[in-house]
């Protein structure tokens, strides 16, 4: 009252004068409020601007824009990257290369028209634009554009405060693919993406983040294809024309802008060079690529026993028993509970007898408890996570409250690789790191988190991309450390590019859903085209109960993932194969036994995967990226594992299945149909089977039935040999599985040729030292004309057999099931196909094979 009174009497007596200077005030107020707001906004959006000054460096140029500063560096004749920054100083480190020294590379020149600065390649030419701003663009030697900055003020490079964004022209038809683990179709044109790791449930919508990031993508048009790996740990949006037809755009919330780009003339050779980059998947050990029995949880120990004993009785192959988390202490890493497992070293024991390997889960929570020895010794060594005051961040991983390992710390890191060595002490080998996004409420770390980087210091938002991958490269240093010279095995649900040096990935926690069969399938063909090959899903869907059919269609495609491993929560129907019911029993067993046949050929991809960084499981759209159809929303989820087998999955309701074959000729596992290319099909999909082609001219390397993959096989090496046109090659690999040996030349390698045109079949000289258990190879001939009739070894001839192999057969397991009449009627319309075979003793010399 007294305040309004006081305005009262002050208007009242001096309103004359004081109108006149609040209305001076206010046209003052006014001005400087529209001079902030203008002046503002330029503060705000800064694009790059124009070239100042540059320099020439051993690999490229250096320079200073108005606004920022770049580098533009030749790392080989496919690869160049470029740098803008709003600071001075470019900073060398890096997670996610695996060198982060600059190559020596000089094969390259520089001109300066005056306008433009071009660097050139023998693959590329690069243009820098001088001004009106730093605007970049890509060019072949034929001079056509394969990728360019947009032009204009606010485009090219910008940033508004820390943030940085790209802006890339959208080419003519231009495609997408890559992203690793985002959801969607194949093709990412005309959506928007964030790389920022979270914990999604249950995921399902397109527009959410997910569990890995990976910032890389291939774009196609015009018949040219290139990647860009976009260098930067940040949550970034990837927007591929959403609602932006004319332009792309890629924003990072920090760091500079810094990308590889990378050209040639195919995808398998951009993924080498980006693999080359961030590095590629060592050789794991054979058992992880057999079939992997997990639920939330197995236990007590009798259970897992009886598990184990189930498998073997039913001869199901397996080769690994997962234990969740359940196996722990109160979910607490290094401390195992007792009640529940009074002898983990003696179960790993008795199961490793039976040829099988455990796995066992941990997060990157360590509890706060005045019992753990863990949480007192962080405490001590100083080794958590923490605000930027000093004081430890805390947070829930139900059920407990945590403090949170700092794995972009050295020491942190050599804690952890020490503390990990539990697992091993009781005889488990598979590191299975789970909720490391990390999964705390929302997957959501506060901005003041003060990460150590290797010494540089991070907040949260640079930190928590890498922070999965990083827990993943502790635990695989353990294994290393205290393996006794074993290869290690970490499986990792969060991770970044890169994270294929340390671990497999799978695609954290789907649903009992059709779409999660089909979606499961494109987010391993995703991983694959980034970098990650060694990937996979939960078989059957983690997250609620499957049907009798969704889990047999699972059980079908699963077996042709990198990574096999069924997975189901806790109170859900059960998941084991004979879950279901003797029928799916029985054609799971079928394709179960089919994978562990099938183990030559996906060792060999394996050790491809390896060399090279090629995809195990590999979207159609690697062979033929400008065949629109393999983008079709009904063809996308058709992927190759490996060079020969393509594989069509098929959704529980399904009856007839509508399937797409990309050129060339295809036979039909089960029959050795062949059916011509560049077409669309349907046919009637039975429940004991799903479409699965063999390309022709395809060489395929199989062995007998085992049980495990520490199970001898039979002493013949069946090679099997797609008749076709065109020549092929296939390199068949093998080691002892298990040891870091094959690193000092003990494997075994030989190059098969398949040349139609001489009418010959090259098997060559073995190189290494490892020494075979296959002691013959029996040639098997699909598809070869009538009149082939006569087989010739180094020019002698050979004994030649014609009779039938069916090298898949979902009906095996199911005579006593069926009713004799169906039964029948079924194997009438899977006919095997008549073969010619021929058998020879395996040497260590090259063999020539001819047929006239």
């Amino acid at each position: 009252m007294i305040g309004m009174n006081v305005q009262v009497l002050i208007h009242r007596t001096a309103w004359p004068v004081i109108s006149r200077h609040l209305k001076r005030a206010h046209a003052l107020l006014h001005t400087v409020i529209m001079l902030h707001f203008v002046t503002g906004l330029h503060a705000q959006m800064q694009t790059a601007g124009p070239v100042m000054s540059f320099s020439k460096s051993a690999n490229g140029i250096k320079g200073k824009l108005t606004n920022a500063n770049f580098q533009a560096d030749v790392y080989s004749s496919n690869i160049i990257r470029v740098r803008v920054k709003q600071g001075e100083v470019f900073r060398n480190f890096s997670y996610a290369l695996a060198d982060t020294a600059l190559p020596l590379y000089t094969d390259w020149k520089l001109r300066d028209d005056g306008q433009s600065i071009f660097l050139e390649t023998k693959a590329i030419q690069v243009q820098i634009e001088k001004t009106p701003h730093f605007r970049v663009t890509f060019r072949n030697h034929d001079g056509g554009i394969i990728n360019q900055d947009v032009a204009g003020t606010g485009f090219g490079t910008s940033f508004i405060g820390e943030r940085s964004t790209l802006y890339k022209v959208l080419q003519p038809g231009e495609r997408f693919v890559g992203l690793g683990e985002v959801l969607g179709n194949l093709d990412k044109r005309g959506n928007g993406f964030t790389l920022n790791n979270t914990d999604t449930y249950k995921y399902g919508d397109p527009r959410l983040s997910m569990y890995t990031s990976i910032p890389f993508y291939m774009g196609i048009h015009n018949k040219v294809m290139y990647g860009i790996f976009y260098h930067n740990t940040y949550k970034t949006f990837f927007n591929f024309g959403l609602s932006t037809p004319g332009f792309t755009s890629i924003t990072a919330d920090g760091g500079d802008a810094d990308y590889f780009f990378i050209y040639d003339s195919s995808m398998a050779k951009i993924i080498e060079h980006y693999t080359s980059l961030t590095g590629r998947m060592p050789l794991p050990p054979k058992w992880s690529i057999g079939y992997h029995q997990s639920r939330c949880s197995y236990y007590p120990q009798q259970q897992v026993e009886i598990i184990a004993e189930t498998f073997r009785r039913k001869q199901l192959p397996i080769d690994c028993i997962v234990l969740d988390a359940d196996y722990l202490q109160d979910y607490e890493p290094f401390r195992i509970n007792k009640q529940r497992f009074p002898d983990m070293a003696g179960l790993a024991k008795k199961l490793r007898g039976m040829d099988i390997e455990i796995t066992g889960s941990v997060n990157p929570g360590i509890k706060r408890d005045s019992t753990y020895f863990a949480h007192h010794d962080g405490l001590k060594k100083d080794i958590f996570v923490k605000y930027a005051d000093g004081t430890h961040y805390t947070a829930e991983i139900a059920p407990s409250l945590n403090n949170f390992v700092d794995f972009t710390n050295p020491k942190s890191r050599t804690w952890w690789i020490d503390n990990m060595k539990f697992l091993a002490d009781n005889g488990i080998h598979g590191y299975w790191n789970d909720m490391n996004e990390p999964a705390v409420g929302g997957s959501y770390l506060p901005d003041n988190l003060i990460f150590d980087f290797d010494g540089r210091k991070a907040n949260a938002l640079e930190a928590k991309n890498v922070y999965g991958f990083q827990m993943a490269r502790s635990s695989f240093e353990s294994a290393v450390k205290y393996g006794k010279g074993r290869r290690p095995f970490v499986l990792t649900r969060s991770g970044f590019a890169g994270v294929q040096r340390y671990a497999a990935v799978w695609t954290g926690d789907n649903t009992a859903k059709d779409e999660y069969l089909l979606g499961g399938t494109l987010l391993n063909t995703q991983m694959g085209l980034c970098g990650v090959p060694f990937v996979g899903d939960d078989i059957g869907g983690y997250i609620g109960p499957a049907t009798k059919e969704l889990f047999t269609r699972w059980m079908q495609v699963g077996m042709f993932s990198p990574f096999a491993r069924n997975h189901k929560e806790a109170y859900a129907h059960a998941n084991e194969p004979w879950s279901f019911g003797e029928e799916t029993e029985g054609i799971s067993k079928a394709f179960m036994e089919f994978r562990y046949r099938l183990m030559p050929y996906l060792y060999s991809s394996f050790y491809e995967a390896s060399k090279t960084g090629m995809p195990i499981v590999r979207s159609l759209c690697m062979d033929d990226p400008f065949d629109e159809k393999v983008y079709h929303p009904l063809y996308q989820y058709q992927f190759m594992c490996g060079p020969a087998l393509m594989v069509v999955p098929v959704s529980s309701s399904e009856k007839t299945k509508s399937y797409y074959l990309p050129k060339g000729n295809w036979y039909n596992i089960y029959t050795d149909y062949i059916s011509s290319g560049e077409k669309e099909y349907t046919s009637q999909v039975p429940f004991h089977q799903i479409p699965v082609f063999v390309k022709a001219s395809s060489i395929l390397p199989m062995q007998s039935t085992v049980q495990s993959t520490r199970e001898k096989p039979s002493d013949t090496l069946f090679v099997h040999v797609f008749y076709g046109n065109e020549k092929s090659s296939y390199t068949f690999y093998e080691d002892d599985g298990e040891t870091m040996a094959y690193n000092d030349g003990g494997f075994r390698k030989r190059e098969i040729n398949y040349i139609p045109a001489e009418r010959q079949l090259l098997i060559g000289k073995a190189n290494g030292s490892f020494t075979t258990g296959f002691t013959h190879i029996q040639c098997v001939f699909h598809g070869f004309p009538e009149d082939v009739s006569t087989f010739f070894l180094n020019g002698k001839p050979l004994a030649v057999k014609e009779t039938t192999y069916q090298l898949l057969n979902g009906l095996q397991h199911l005579d006593d099931l069926y009713d004799k009449n169906y039964l029948a009627q079924l194997k009438a319309q899977q006919v095997p196909p008549k073969v010619k075979t021929i058998v020879v003793r395996d040497t260590e010399a090259e063999m020539n094979i001819q047929w006239h």
